[in-house]
């Protein structure tokens, strides 16, 4: 079965096509980021829960444009700068003194966090089906269709009807589930007209003189010895509080560290890959065995273009020899037949390597189940050529081989779980080696 060297030896030149499909790799590929949301599926007796670090300690709702303090807590920026308007403020959580001025600081990155959370409309129980950041939360209250068709016959206002909330109801129990799922939207309603409120200095003194009247009397000995565990317990929640805090940092801090080294990992894991894959390559001394699996899919791709054409991996005749690669395509002058060609390829060992190349050239299309039935073909290098001079980009555009080395019909029984197999040998001619070998036999 084989062919006749003279008949099928031909040089091709490989377009512009040729250089970068061997150079192509697969299409990039496209990331989408995707923001990881928490749902919350609830009954009217349970409210949705709200992430500590998310809270505020002062209104216990969600954090409203976040500050963080310069002792570490995180607090709504209206919430606050309110409290430290007080005579001899501090921070409410550890008793710190803190300074408006210089002890706060915009939390960029909470604002980010809690941007990304997804909360249900509270006026879900009506059908309102929209889930919205706690940012947004206040102006889709405002505007929630739902909210503007209830029924207003003679029901009763929501108690915090002053402060902003204009909800009614026919029936007590709507009105008491109403305020248990909504306790954090009047807290904020009612910490928005707070710095609104003011109240005159002498009503102040009145209120404090009053107060006065209802102050427990001193306590005893006795009572300041029990009060005293009140005072450990304050101090450990307040102590447990900080622990939280750091242990939380840390555990940012390990998660980005273990990213890291998974991404660590993966670069390593590649670059062992394309080593292992090099040596190989390196260390095959000319003897390549070239597996298409695939090949129907391969075979129709290229019987649909003419110009498409698949290479193999760059392999060297020996550790510091010469790089070559296969091809095959469809035969150019007889699309009947299939090409199997060699490219001679540059690699860093070609300046101490003898030019134009020369060597022979083993093809051979392998039979999976006979032997005695591969297709051979032998051919040798021929220094006029331009396919077989030094190289000067990455691939030379000339090749050499069989553009005709079988037809494509009589494929069908070398192939085996649709793959097909080659084998390329190159043996290199050595010039320094022979003429020893001819200078001994001359002595001898």
């Amino acid at each position: 079965m084989s062919h006749m060297a003279s008949d099928y030896l031909d040089e091709e030149e490989s377009g512009g096509e040729e250089q970068d499909q061997i150079m192509a790799s697969s299409d990039s590929l496209k990331n989408h980021v995707k923001v990881a949301e928490e749902n919350i599926v609830y009954d009217d007796g349970m409210k949705e829960s709200l992430e500590p670090r998310f809270e505020c300690p002062i209104c216990l709702t969600w954090l409203r444009d976040p500050v963080l303090t310069s002792c570490g807590h995180k607090f709504c920026s209206q919430c606050i700068y309110t409290w430290l308007q007080k005579e001899g403020a501090c921070c409410p959580v550890d008793s710190k003194p803190l300074k408006s001025e210089s002890d706060l600081f915009r939390d960029l990155y909470t604002s980010r966090e809690i941007s990304q959370q997804r909360t249900p409309c509270p006026y879900q129980q009506f059908g309102c089906e929209i889930k919205v950041s706690p940012v947004d939360m206040e102006t889709h209250i405002n505007e929630c269709t739902y909210k503007r068709t209830l029924p207003d016959l003679q029901n009763v206002y929501c108690p915090f009807k002053n402060v902003g909330c204009m909800e009614t109801f026919s029936i007590e129990k709507d009105l008491y589930a109403h305020l248990e799922k909504n306790i954090n939207i009047h807290l904020t309603m009612i910490l928005k007209i707070l710095p609104q409120i003011s109240v005159s200095q002498n009503n102040i003194n009145a209120i404090a003189a009053e107060s006065k009247l209802w102050d427990p009397p001193p306590k005893s000995t006795s009572c300041m010895e029990k009060s005293e565990p009140s005072l450990e317990w304050q101090q450990l929640l307040k102590n447990l509080y900080e622990r939280i805090v750091v242990l939380e940092q840390q555990n940012r801090e390990l998660s980005i560290t273990v990213s890291n080294q998974k991404t660590q990992l993966t670069t390593l894991q590649t670059s062992l890959r394309f080593n292992q894959e090099e040596m190989f390559l390196r260390s095959c001394n000319g003897v390549y065995i070239w597996r298409l699996h695939s090949f129907h899919e391969k075979l129709e791709s290229m019987m649909n273009d003419s110009l498409k054409m698949f290479y193999s991996p760059g392999f060297y005749t020996s550790p510091n020899g010469y790089k070559i690669c296969a091809r095959i395509n469809v035969s150019s002058k007889d699309p009947e037949f299939l090409s199997l060609l060699l490219h001679i390829m540059k690699s860093e060992n070609d300046d101490g390597l003898d030019w134009p190349f020369n060597g022979t050239m083993y093809f051979v299309l392998v039979h999976p189940l006979n032997s005695e039935r591969d297709i051979r073909e032998i051919t040798s290098s021929r220094p006029d050529l331009e396919a077989f001079r030094k190289p000067i980009c990455e691939l030379n555009k000339r090749s050499f081989g069989y553009t005709e080395f079988v037809r494509i019909r009589d494929l069908l029984e070398f192939l085996q779980n649709d793959c097909l197999t080659f084998r390329i040998e190159v043996c290199v001619y050595d010039k320094f080696r022979a003429s020893n070998i001819i200078s001994l036999e001359d002595i001898f």
